[in-house]
């Protein structure tokens, strides 16, 4: 997997990863986190008829966080990734902030998922903001960061 990222950006590996299965986040200056997930896409077809079916249950993983009040899904679309059908998401939800706090604050979520046969492996890729004022848009550097993923090499002939 190949994803390209500003400089000033941090990396963090999940230590529980590897290889085959496993997650990595890109965090911007501000907090601002990307995050890139993959297993065996052995795995994912067995629990998901289609890749839609994929797509939808990490919509529904959002909806049902403890801390979500609301949520709205917007910006359905399917785009093409590596030569692979990839299914983008955006859900803006509603978050209580804190225990007992009464406040609100709005979260936007991107995602896209995708299955790639070449390395017989699954993605998902999704934005986290934590910082709404460092990025005046976070779908455009959502989608400027998934423009440059590469999932297989490309062929040699």
């Amino acid at each position: 997997m190949e994803v390209e990222i500003p400089a000033d950006w941090r990396v963090e590996f999940n230590p529980k990863g590897n290889r085959k299965k496993g997650d990595v986040v890109f965090q911007s200056p501000k907090g601002n986190r990307f995050f890139v997930s993959w297993g065996p896409l052995e795995e994912a077809q067995k629990r998901f008829k289609t890749l839609e079916e994929h797509r939808d249950y990490g919509i529904k993983r959002v909806q049902k966080g403890p801390d979500v009040r609301s949520t709205d899904v917007s910006d359905l679309s399917e785009i093409q990734i590596d030569g692979h059908k990839a299914l983008i998401s955006h859900v803006a939800a509603k978050i209580q902030r804190g225990m007992m706090a009464r406040g609100v604050s709005q979260r936007d979520i991107w995602s896209v998922h995708f299955h790639c046969p070449n390395t017989s492996r699954y993605y998902v890729i999704y934005s986290m903001q934590r910082d709404a004022e460092e990025y005046e848009d976070i779908r455009t550097v959502f989608n400027s960061l998934i423009r440059t993923v590469a999932c297989h090499p490309a062929s040699t002939f």
